[in-house]
Formats: structure tokens, C-alpha cells, sequence
């Protein structure tokens, strides 16, 4: 569609970059053949000699679009934004509000592209980070991990998660060394351009509140956690772990049963009777959840789950020396739950957990006796729950004198109980 053929209920929705000065002849027409400009102050005072209405975009946003769904009915409405509208900008909101195909997008550079511009940082190595209404705090977590890769982050901050905040999220024993680039007001007059190590930014006050973030690791760091990085693998051994004999989910187990967890990033887990940590710690390696809570109750065990954790750099994994039929009731509520462990107190975990888990939460549970096995098959079965069993029979070879030859382990079940839909 061209400029001169817009009618409604059709929205111009355009990218404005660092500003005015980043418009290209095609949105400026758009733009000219608008009714009604609909953006935040800054950009509509960039447009005092344009004729028609203004629709100052406000919060909550889904007012203002609303507004917007109703106006466009009967008049052409351009929507004015900064960056590119489809990276982290207000087109994905309008576009499920008013369906794809009443948008015209006029895409422009991003202020991630712009800060990269201004620094010379090359940008195909960073993953971005949006605490734009799409990540809570668990973000922070998101960017060690990508500095920890050896990837530079981008970060779109807002006015909870300040470079402040992020900064003192990247101070402390086990995260990387790295520094932070922040741009500040871009493509305005008082547009600021600087790098910092996150020690100097933690405390500082002297930040415009529009800006973005580049957080690269040190070029030595880089290169360490690259190599590191390059070792991770899935399916450590039990000799990996710091544990006592016997307990410790094995490693074939632990792949089943994290296989059945069906793990997804931004999710919370349980590891309940956690011992050394081993499918807690997998799993905050194997998928970016928000939270993972290692719940074990002997101190001993404890201990060696504390150990692990360091030894792994899994500090997403948060350990607790407690009865986890007392502790959870304090616990974020969870999207999976792993049981690895019980005894007499079984049924209060049961209970505890089915009232806690989220809707669509799974629950995985090991277990090697008969009677552990039928009392949390009962009581899944009883609250509505869809149970599955697996049975896991694992040999494994070791040497004779001159051939080798199969031993087994002790049969294993997998228990997965979910919600019927």
C-alpha cells in the first residue's frame, strides 16, 4: 500500500529511531497524510507544524490502545515510536489488538544499533535482554549467563531495572568480569555515550532515565568462559558430584527424569530431597529458568549441594537446609516440581506441592520402592492429575579379567503427574 492509497482501518505505525533526523522520504509521507500523530511528548514535538490531532500515548498503554483501535475505524491514525517498532516496540501490541493486516510497519535502526554505532561494537554477537514488560528479575540472570558465554548483552532497561540495579546484579564471587557501555538520550542533543566497570555504575546517580546498555565481558574473560562454555555438556557422571554413597540420582535417571520435566525457559522448579544437587544443577544448565530451589534436609548433603553449586557455577540454583514440607510453603510457586526424595514425610510433600504447583505444572518423582511408588500414584490420581510410569532398568559394563560383562543397577521409576486440560 502506498501513502496516498491509507484508508481506515488501516495504522501507520513508524520507527522513528534516534529521531527526527533518522526519517526517510517514505514516513514522512505516511506521516503527512496522517489525521491523527499518536506517540509519546518527545516524538510529537518533533511534528508542531503537522496538522490534525494528537493522541498522547500514556499508561497503562492499553488505553491509549484502545483509543487508537477505536479512532482507526474512521480515521488514519500513524503511530509514532522509537526504533524499530517489531524489536521490543508497541507493533506486536497493535498487531494482536488490530490483526497484521490492518499495520503498515516503516521499520528504523534500534537504540541497541545506535549504541553499538556510537561505541563501534559490533552487534552480531549480542543477545538481547528486554525489561520492557517482557522479563521480570530473573533478566539479570539472563544477562551473567550470556556474559558467561562470552557474548556481549544488550539490555533495554526501565525505570525498575536501572543501569544501577543491572550493575549491582553483575558485582559479586563467580560472576564475570565485564564492562558496561550505557547510551544515554540517544539521537538528542544531550545524548551521552560512556563505558564503566559495574562497580563504578552501582552507585551513580548521574544516568538520564532513557537508555540502553552493552555489557561485554573482559577480552581475557571472553576468551576463558568461551573455552569454558566449550566443556559444557549434559549428562555429568555421579563421580562429578560431591555426594555420599548411594545418594545421588544416576546419571541415566537424571537424564530420563529431566527429559520428563519437559523444562522451559522462564519457568521455576523444585529439586525436593535434593542430596547433592545433581538434577538442579543439570537443569539450570540445560534450560534458563527463572528460579531453581534446591530444598535438602541433612546437613551433611547439604553441605556437598553447596559444593556442587560452586563447583558448577550453578548460582541460579538456590540451596535450602530444610524439610521441604516446611520450606515450600515459602517458595515462589512452581512450574515443575522434581521429588527425589521423601520418607515418612511424603504425603505433607504431596500435599504441599499440589497446592502450590501452576496451572500446567508437571511433577517428576523417582522412586524405588513399591509402597513410594502406589502412595504418590494414589494421590495424584485422586486430585485429578494425569499419571504416567516409567520403569528404568539400567546394566551397565564392567571389566573382566579379559572381556566385560553387564551389571545392574537397581530398577527405577519415573513418575510424571500434570493436570488434565
Amino acid at each position: 500500500m502506498k501513502p496516498a492509497e491509507w484508508n481506515p482501518p488501516t495504522v501507520a505505525v513508524i520507527g522513528m529511531g534516534g529521531g527526527r533526523q533518522y526519517l526517510g522520504s517514505l514516513a514522512m509521507e505516511w506521516i503527512a497524510e496522517a489525521q491523527i500523530l499518536a506517540g509519546a511528548d518527545r516524538h510529537l514535538q518533533s511534528f508542531k507544524e503537522q496538522a490534525g490531532e494528537r493522541l498522547l500515548l500514556k499508561s497503562p498503554l492499553w488505553e491509549s490502545i484502545e483509543e487508537i483501535a477505536s479512532l482507526s475505524q474512521t480515521q488514519r491514525i500513524a503511530v509514532l515510536c522509537s526504533g524499530d517498532p517489531l524489536f521490543f516496540g508497541i507493533a506486536k501490541t497493535l498487531a494482536r489488538r488490530l490483526g497484521r493486516q490492518h499495520l503498515v510497519v516503516i521499520p528504523n535502526v534500534t537504540s541497541i544499533q545506535m549504541l553499538c554505532a556510537e561505541s563501534c561494537e559490533s552487534w552480531d554477537l549480542a543477545d538481547t535482554v528486554s525489561f520492557h514488560g517482557v522479563m521480570d528479575d530473573w533478566g539479570m540472570e539472563r544477562i551473567v549467563e550470556i556474559v558467561q558465554r562470552g557474548r556481549k548483552a544488550a539490555v533495554l532497561t526501565d525505570p525498575k531495572h536501572t543501569p544501577q540495579w543491572i550493575a549491582r546484579g553483575l558485582i559479586g564471587p563467580g560472576l564475570p568480569a565485564c564492562r558496561i557501555v550505557i547510551g544515554e538520550n540517544l539521537g538528542a542533543p544531550s545524548q551521552r555515550v560512556r563505558s564503566f566497570l559495574p562497580s563504578q555504575v552501582a552507585d551513580c546517580k548521574d544516568f538520564f532515565p532513557l537508555n540502553v546498555l552493552i555489557i561485554k565481558p573482559e577480552e581475557n574473560a571472553a576468551a576463558e568462559e568461551r573455552a569454558k562454555g566449550s566443556r559444557r555438556i549434559f549428562g555429568f557422571s555421579e563421580q562429578a558430584f560431591e555426594r555420599e554413597a548411594g545418594m545421588i540420582t544416576k546419571m541415566e535417571v537424571r537424564a530420563a527424569a529431566l527429559a520428563t520435566l519437559s523444562l522451559e525457559d522462564g519457568q521455576v522448579l523444585w529439586d525436593l530431597g535434593a542430596a547433592t544437587g545433581s538434577v538442579s544443577i543439570e537443569a539450570a544448565r540445560i534450560a534458563r529458568l527463572k528460579q531453581v530451589f534446591a530444598i535438602e534436609k541433612d546437613p551433611s548433603r547439604f553441605a556437598k549441594l553447596v559444593q556442587n553449586i560452586e563447583t558448577f557455577e550453578a548460582f541460579r540454583v538456590k540451596a535450602l537446609c530444610a524439610k521441604a514440607s516446611e520450606a515450600i510453603a515459602e517458595l515462589p510457586s512452581p512450574d515443575r516440581v522434581f521429588i527425589g526424595g521423601g520418607g515418612s514425610d511424603l504425603g505433607a510433600i504431596l500435599e504441599g506441592v499440589h497446592k502450590r504447583l501452576n496451572s500446567n505444572g508437571l511433577v517428576v518423582q523417582t522412586a524405588v520402592l513399591f509402597q513410594t511408588l502406589e502412595e504418590a500414584s494414589r494421590f495424584w490420581k485422586e486430585h485429578g492429575f494425569q499419571v504416567s510410569i516409567v520403569q528404568l532398568q539400567v546394566n551397565r559394563s564392567i571389566p573382566t579379567s579379559n572381556d566385560m560383562r553387564l551389571e545392574a543397577l537397581n530398577p527405577v521409576f519415573i513418575l510424571s503427574a500434570y493436570r488434565h486440560q
